[in-house]
C-alpha cells in the first residue's frame, strides 16, 4: 500500500514537471542604437531576404527571391551617416517557387548567371530621415551595369540575441529600379519595367 503511494505521488510530480513550460529567454531589443558598438558587421545569411516584385502581364504583381547573398555593415554608432554597406548578390540562387522559370531566368535572354555570376550594392551615400528611418544610396552593378540605387530603411530593431548573446542589428529596407536601365528588356512590356525590392537583414557583430 506504502509503494503504492509512492508512485502514485512520483508519478504526480514527473506529470507536473513535465507540463511545466521551459522559460524561453526574451530579445531585449531596442531601437535606440546609441549603445551598440562601432566596428563590422556580418550578415546572418539564416535571418536575411532579398525579395522582388514585378507586374505580370497586367493580371498580378508575380514575386521572387534570391536564397544566397552576402553583406558586411561597418557601422558607426555615434554618426550613422558615417557607416559603409557592401552586398553581393548571386543571381543564381533565384528561387520563384517554379523550377522551370528558375532555369530561363538563369540564361543568357535574363540574368546570364555564366557570364555575369554576381550583383552587388556598395554603398555612397546614408542620409538619416527620422530617429529609426533613413535613406542608402550607392553603385547597383547588375548584368555588368553600374546606376545609383536608393533604398528606404528602417532601423526593426538593436542588441542582443539571447540564444547566444551576440550583438545583432536588423533592418527592413524597399527599393525600386527599371531593369531596362540594365540592359534587361526581354519580355517587354508584357511583363513590367519596374522591380521593386523589400529586404529584410539581420547583422551579427563580427569576432
Amino acid at each position: 500500500m506504502l509503494r503504492s503511494r509512492i508512485f502514485l505521488v512520483l508519478a504526480v510530480i514527473f506529470l507536473a514537471l513535465a507540463g511545466t513550460p521551459t522559460p524561453v529567454a526574451r530579445a531585449d531589443a531596442t531601437t535606440d542604437i546609441k549603445d551598440m558598438p562601432t566596428g563590422p558587421y556580418q550578415l546572418d545569411p539564416n535571418h536575411a531576404s532579398i525579395t522582388f516584385k514585378i507586374n505580370h502581364l497586367g493580371f498580378s504583381r508575380y514575386t521572387g527571391r534570391f536564397d544566397k547573398m552576402e553583406a558586411t555593415l561597418n557601422f558607426n554608432s555615434g554618426a550613422p551617416e558615417q557607416s559603409a554597406l557592401n552586398v553581393t548578390i548571386y543571381p543564381n540562387s533565384i528561387n520563384t517557387n517554379n523550377a522551370k522559370l528558375e532555369e530561363e531566368l538563369r540564361g543568357d535572354k535574363f540574368f546570364d548567371v555564366i557570364k555575369f555570376p554576381r550583383a552587388s550594392f556598395q554603398s555612397t551615400k546614408i542620409e538619416r530621415t527620422g530617429p529609426t528611418t533613413g535613406k542608402v544610396t550607392g553603385d547597383f552593378t547588375f548584368l555588368g551595369v553600374t546606376r545609383p540605387l536608393t533604398l528606404d530603411v528602417t532601423l526593426i530593431g538593436a542588441g542582443k540575441r539571447p540564444m547566444d548573446g551576440k550583438l545583432v542589428l536588423g533592418f527592413s529596407a524597399t527599393g525600386a529600379f527599371k531593369r531596362s536601365d540594365f540592359g534587361l528588356q526581354n519580355l517587354l512590356p508584357l511583363v513590367g519595367d519596374d522591380v521593386a525590392l523589400e529586404i529584410e537583414a539581420e547583422f551579427d557583430k563580427a569576432e
